[in-house]
């Protein structure tokens, strides 16, 4: 039997290894809370959702076809994981790399974040996929630019953006390493495809505002700079490696870039670290941001260790104790009885049931936790809702209608900053609950302030007149509804809340429009920088929501 055909067998049996690994993972392990919320997307398919693109809810959709439970949401993680891994393999084209597939599956477990990507279902695994696959089109088309090629190639295109919107600084890295694609009529015909394939993404975001552009580009906090946020990016780098990352680094830099493949390859590494380390001087870095690059790093440091004896040595001593390190991760992972430490999964298996009993099994209305209204419906299959507030963030619950299946039930509210009766203890914050009677609550209304700009005097009268839009198919009243007026600093900081009286107020039939004047004493200001406005409605005791638009703030002498 020839080399090749004896790798071709050593390759299936570690590809079966890793996904058999990630399956009962995948099976042992409870459901991440970011999961779960996916799992709620995915129980109502659509072209997009509030916070990513809408891939991730197709694989969960894909996976709740074959399985129920964990797997029901992980199932085709585990096989777009190992899709993953083949075409990583066939993109390597040097012809040693027959004789060394168990270096190349080491060099994979030296990739701490991406065995992560084998059994949990985020936005990044599919990501992750599609990354793999355009990078080994792109690789073809740069030596035959042909209409299979130049298909696929766009098709690849729209699939990582669906996946992610990191896949555009993917396209953004690969063009700007090869600025002759700019003048390539074939290049151009691909983009053009893949924009065409991602118009339904962009149509469901005008009919719905554009919610996830407006949170990412401008509703999303923007936090004042901290020289940590530069240097956990730096940490996240050898982080998402794992401690084979002086061998995997020192590898990189040390490899020769011979192509305008590999060009591209390295441009991605270089680009996606320089531009997050720009972003953390405004933001607090996550680690899954830069988890992209673990790709080209496979690509491009596996010549080396098949070439440097040296290195490759201390790959296999390093690397074989991060899978052992990974391995007993997995293991306490799965199971809390053994795990010293009280990890995400195992915490729900402990808050959920407490929550259920003090509950009484009723429906809950979480304050501003998509998170646990996921992770709790998702285990009780009891109905759930997030009432978020501008004390939180919106989210796909602002989207989704969990809001109407509430209406008129009695229900608990349970949130760790509202005055209510103890519920539980988790991660170290008590939650309270507030039983609500016939729940009614309409948080979708608009109040739009017509001006850009207010002048308030302190302690004088304010009459700000407003546009009050129903936009639901039903009467609205204001029993247990308080008009409030909300102040704003940087940071989105809430620095005055003030009630409002509404004159003019009335019950407001379905779709209405209706012009009202809010009336309030100017209160005195500790700041005067960049103070914002809002009028907001509270709801019972919660806290008030996100009906107002915000406008500018002067203060007059």
């Amino acid at each position: 039997m020839g080399i090749s055909h004896k790798s071709k067998y050593q390759f299936v049996f570690f590809l079966f290894v890793f996904f058999l690994i990630n399956f009962l993972q995948s099976y042992f392990t409870r459901l991440l809370e970011d999961e779960a919320y996916y799992w709620v997307w995915s129980k109502e398919l659509a072209f997009g959702y509030f916070d990513h693109p809408p891939m991730v809810a197709l694989w969960i959709k894909i996976s709740d076809f074959f399985f129920k439970g964990e797997l029901g949401v992980r199932f085709f993680s585990t096989i777009s994981f190992s899709l993953m891994l083949y075409i990583i393999w066939k993109i390597i084209d040097i012809p040693k790399k027959q004789n060394y597939v168990w270096l190349f599956f080491l060099l994979v477990v030296s990739m701490a974040l991406l065995n992560v990507y084998g059994f949990i279902t985020t936005p990044d695994t599919p990501l992750l996929l599609f990354v793999a696959l355009f990078l080994l089109v792109y690789k073809r088309f740069l030596h035959n630019e042909s209409w299979l090629n130049i298909l696929v190639l766009g098709f690849t295109m729209s699939a990582m953006l669906y996946s992610k919107y990191h896949g555009v600084l993917v396209l953004f890295f690969v063009v700007l390493s090869n600025r002759s694609l700019l003048k390539n009529k074939n290049f151009w015909m691909a983009s053009l495809l893949g924009f065409i394939l991602f118009l339904p993404h962009l149509y469901w975001q005008y009919i719905n505002d554009f919610p996830s552009f407006r949170y990412h580009l401008m509703e999303r906090n923007k936090k004042p700079y901290r020289i940590s946020y530069n240097i956990m990016h730096i940490v996240n780098q050898i982080v998402i490696v794992g401690i084979t990352f002086p061998l995997i680094y020192k590898a990189f830099f040390k490899q020769k870039i011979k192509s305008t493949f590999d060009k591209s390859l390295s441009y991605i590494v270089y680009g996606f670290i320089i531009f997050f380390f720009i972003s953390s001087f405004s933001t607090n870095p996550q680690a899954q941001w830069t988890g992209i690059i673990l790709i080209p790093l496979i690509v491009l440091t596996f010549p080396y260790f098949i070439e440097n004896i040296k290195a490759r040595k201390w790959l296999i001593i390093i690397g074989s104790i991060q899978f052992v390190i990974l391995l007993v991760a997995r293991i306490f992972l799965a199971n809390e009885n053994i795990s010293p430490l009280v990890l995400e999964p195992h915490a729900s298996k402990i808050w959920i049931p407490a929550v259920k009993e003090k509950t009484d099994s009723k429906p809950i209305v979480f304050v501003n936790s998509y998170r646990n209204a996921s992770i709790y419906n998702f285990y009780t299959k009891i109905s759930t809702h997030s009432y978020n507030s501008i004390k939180g963030r919106k989210n796909q619950y602002d989207i989704k209608d969990t809001e109407s299946i509430m209406q008129n039930k009695d229900v608990v509210a349970v949130g760790s900053k509202i005055n209510g009766y103890p519920i539980v203890n988790k991660n170290k914050k008590m939650h309270y609950g507030i039983d609500i009677n016939n729940y009614q609550t309409f948080q979708k209304v608009k109040c739009l302030i017509f001006e850009k700009e207010i002048v308030i005097k302190p302690g004088e009268e304010q009459i700000i007149p407003f546009e009050f839009i129903n936009l639901y198919n039903k009467t609205i009243t204001f029993e247990n509804v308080h008009f409030v007026g909300v102040f704003q600093g940087k940071e989105k900081k809430e620095i005055e809340k003030i009630p409002l009286i509404i004159k003019g107020l009335r019950p407001i039939k379905e779709n209405e429009k209706i012009v009202l004047e809010a009336r309030f004493t100017s209160p005195k200001l500790q700041f005067k920088d960049k103070v914002t406005f809002r009028i907001a409605i509270q709801f019972y005791d919660l806290f008030e929501g996100f009906q107002g638009n915000k406008v500018e703030v002067k203060i007059a002498d």
